[in-house]
């Protein structure tokens, strides 16, 4: 994986840094789009290469990243976030640049030097944030845990499927860690499937909660569990993959009520704020 650590610029304009990366820029879009709230870190991917420019910019202290030659056809998306970090935004000031803004606290200085951009590829770049920026206070909203902690790859709903090309709607969220790393029970509950699914999901285990939802863990490696199985919230139920269809080793979770499939985002512990960016 290509990881770069881009130098910020020492030159300055009207209190405004100016920091870039020397990569050819052509019509574009924007893919992806999370605030990593547990590791203070921004992370977007691009359709194709990317030729990032950003400020950080005083009062209010702010955090500015525009994407040249990269479409928005959609209005600004902004979450509030809270404590250090006030909100972050995404639109398109102007055709064809795609604006990302960090809004901080109007009392907090933030120093270029402990901002770093990097570049996991020409597509993938990350921006880590001060560690003196606080994270959201958390909040419980259900009894999930995480089944995986590692890179959330894909969000729940629309997007461009990654094997086929078409347009799609994705069921769950994709976190990749390497082959065989654990993953566990979100929640307790009886295991009702486990074993080779047919339908693209590989080695794939279903579990019923006492709620009446249900959790889904696919592309496993190894699992752990059989049908009729009863788990506890933890238990290591299989080991990552990539079995069925995939691109590469994660795991795919799905949530699901009924007849109704659920965000796995808005049910787990708060780690990550994705912004719905299919659209653009």
């Amino acid at each position: 994986m290509l990881r770069k650590l881009l130098a910020l610029a020492s030159t300055t304009c009207a209190g405004a840094l100016l920091f870039t990366y020397s990569a050819l820029a052509k019509a574009n879009r924007l893919e992806t789009f999370v605030f990593n709230i547990s590791e203070n870190r921004i992370e977007f991917s691009t359709q194709d290469d990317i030729q990032p420019k950003g400020m950080l910019l005083e009062s209010p202290a702010r955090l500015v990243i525009d994407l040249p030659g990269t479409a928005f056809h959609r209005s600004t998306i902004k979450q509030t976030i809270g404590n250090a970090v006030q909100s972050v935004r995404v639109g398109q000031p102007e055709a064809g640049v795609t604006r990302l803004v960090v809004e901080f606290a109007p009392d907090l200085q933030v120093e270029r030097e402990t901002l770093f951009l990097q570049a996991f590829s020409p597509k993938h770049w990350t921006v880590q944030l001060p560690h003196k920026v606080a994270a959201l206070n958390q909040t419980v909203r259900s009894n999930f845990i995480w089944p995986l902690i590692g890179e959330l790859t894909a969000g729940f709903g629309w997007r461009v499927h990654p094997i086929s090309g078409e347009r799609k709607f994705h069921k769950g969220i994709d976190i990749a860690a390497p082959i065989g790393t654990p993953i566990f029970a979100a929640a307790p509950g009886i295991v009702t499937e486990a074993g080779w699914d047919e339908g693209g999901y590989g080695n794939k285990v279903v579990i019923q909660h006492a709620d009446g939802r249900e959790t889904l863990y696919a592309h496993n490696n190894r699992l752990f569990v059989s049908k009729g199985q009863t788990v506890r919230q933890g238990d290591p139920i299989a080991e990552v993959g990539s079995t069925g269809r995939s691109t590469g080793p994660h795991l795919h979770f799905e949530v699901i009520q009924g007849q109704q499939l659920l965000d796995p985002i808005a049910l787990l512990p708060l780690r990550y704020i994705l912004f719905d960016v299919a659209a653009s």
